[in-house]
């Protein structure tokens, strides 16, 4: 997960979905040293000189392990005991983002008030980004966290006898283990999909007229999917004798669909002819570059304008098609869709989906960052200034800018403020072994080398913000292998 990915989920967690007191047991997988074996149990503490101490759910006694054997411990089935409530937060040079009340800062040290940390004083030259209201307060969705507003669909298959024969009887219904492997799962904030390559995993009424959607997409295999815009789900009436199992209007209704591979991208526009028939129309004619062969994962974006017919595409923050929709936009519903396609076998997953208001922009964030100037992004999402930052006090923003203007903004109205990459510390070449990163729910991250604390906390060591105690009730996963990758494995054992 990108630092930038997690910012954005911090936008108002009021607004990610509701967590969910089933929890689940907690896991530990051990790293390649170990066999990657995995233990259930529950998570008890940290212990001296790198050990952790675990309780399996066969012991009777909690047992120490090293933590140089280990590769994640992910708890509560990724869920923590409670979710951070902070909206703003602020990004370190090593990637973590440390969510909370940004008090005051100057060009030496930044002091946030946090629920999980308490009160930290960060040296400036350790802060790459300051985000008072990342997204100004419109974020739509942030997930998944759990199952609520999901659903998956697939077109039944229709049982057509010819004139003169019987209708064969029903096949037996698959046991309710087959039927899950068939569908889509969620599993640590991630939907894996599953190995029934009609069915298409669906979350209704997600997308206004104007927005950005922003997922991680992930594979192993081939790529060969399907993502389906301002689906309305309602395909009429239709008394044709053809398999229309793999027609994608059939299923989503009237919408867009951008069917995506490691190669190419293209964009179809699904509707249906006087008859009910569905017709699948491929806009344009050639195909968009994807050069994704050498990848496993990539950061997709849309960004959609139903009033102006607008629709782009963007690729791990390269900007890559925007397709002519004609005199109409075609797409009357609210629903977004996923498909793995399941050429090979090829396996797929979806996570970090944010879907957010847009301010009908064309430049990515890639063009906010500066080597010499401090970059000031407004909640408008239009307005920014470049100069200088001076400081934060009494809930404002003291700026110097280019042309030696002095302007003072409100905190609340500044989205994010990215330092000049010039002031900011050079990080070691290599990370001490003995590191560990915390990642919190909604999202956020802390890293350090953990020991033995009090009163369900965790004593942390860190490089930047100094020794600290972290309340472990907002963790939910803990990852010994320091990859910057919460979902490294493709693991149904979460």
């Amino acid at each position: 997960i990108t630092p930038s990915g997690i910012l954005l989920a911090l936008s108002l967690s009021v607004f990610a979905e509701p967590d969910t007191p089933k929890r689940g047991p907690d896991l530990l997988r051990f790293s390649e040293k170990a066999n990657h074996d995995t233990l259930h149990g529950k998570f008890i503490a940290f212990g001296k000189a790198g050990t952790l101490v675990f309780k399996s759910t066969e012991a009777i006694e909690p047992t120490t392990f090293s933590t140089a054997k280990l590769h994640r411990a992910t708890l509560g089935k990724g869920r923590a005991q409670q979710p951070l409530s902070a909206t703003s937060a602020v990004t370190l040079v090593n990637g973590d983002v440390i969510p909370g009340k940004i008090i005051e800062a100057d060009n030496k040290t930044i002091t946030l008030e946090t629920e999980h940390l308490g009160q930290l004083s960060i040296p400036a030259d350790a802060v790459s980004v300051i985000s008072p209201t990342p997204h100004g307060g419109k974020l739509l969705y942030y997930g998944p966290m759990n199952g609520e507003g999901w659903k998956t669909i697939t077109l039944p298959e229709k049982e057509q006898a010819k004139e003169g024969e019987e209708k064969k009887e029903a096949a037996p219904a698959k046991e309710d283990e087959d039927k899950q492997a068939t569908d889509w799962k969620l599993v640590a904030g991630a939907w894996y999909a599953g190995t029934d390559k009609e069915r298409y995993l669906v979350r209704e009424n997600a997308l206004p007229d104007t927005c950005k959607v922003k997922f991680k997409l992930g594979w192993r295999g081939s790529l060969y999917c399907n993502i389906a815009i301002h689906a309305d789900l309602a395909p009429p009436e239709y008394d044709g004798k053809e398999d229309l199992r793999t027609n994608m209007a059939a299923t989503l209704g009237k919408s867009y669909v951008i069917s995506l591979s490691s190669h190419s991208a293209s964009l179809y526009q699904c509707s249906f002819d006087e008859n009910g028939a569905p017709k699948t129309i491929r806009i344009g004619q050639s195909h968009v570059s994807m050069n994704l062969s050498r990848k496993d994962e990539a950061e997709v974006e849309l960004r959609i304008d139903r009033s102006t017919k607008a629709l782009m595409l963007y690729v791990d923050g390269e900007f890559k098609s925007k397709w002519d929709l004609g005199k109409e936009y075609a797409a009357p519903g609210k629903a977004i869709a996923f498909k793995n396609l399941r050429y090979s076998n090829s396996e797929m997953r979806i996570s970090d989906l944010l879907i957010t208001r847009w301010n009908g922009l064309r430049d990515s964030a890639l063009s906010m960052q500066s080597e010499e100037r401090d970059v000031i992004l407004l909640t408008n999402g239009v307005d920014r200034f470049s100069g200088s930052f001076k400081h934060i006090k009494n809930g404002s923003i003291s700026f110097r800018g280019t042309f030696d203007n002095d302007l003072t903004i409100p905190l609340a109205s500044a989205q994010e403020i990215r330092l000049a990459s010039n002031k900011l510390r050079k990080l070691p070449a290599e990370t001490d072994a003995k590191a560990v990163q915390f990642y919190l729910q909604p999202f956020g991250r802390i890293s350090g080398i953990p020991s033995a604390d009090t009163n369900g906390r965790t004593k942390i060591q860190s490089d930047i913000v100094g020794n600290v105690s972290l309340e472990m009730k907002f963790v939910n996963i803990i990852d010994f292998a320091n990859q910057n990758s919460l979902l490294d494995f493709w693991d149904d054992n979460f």
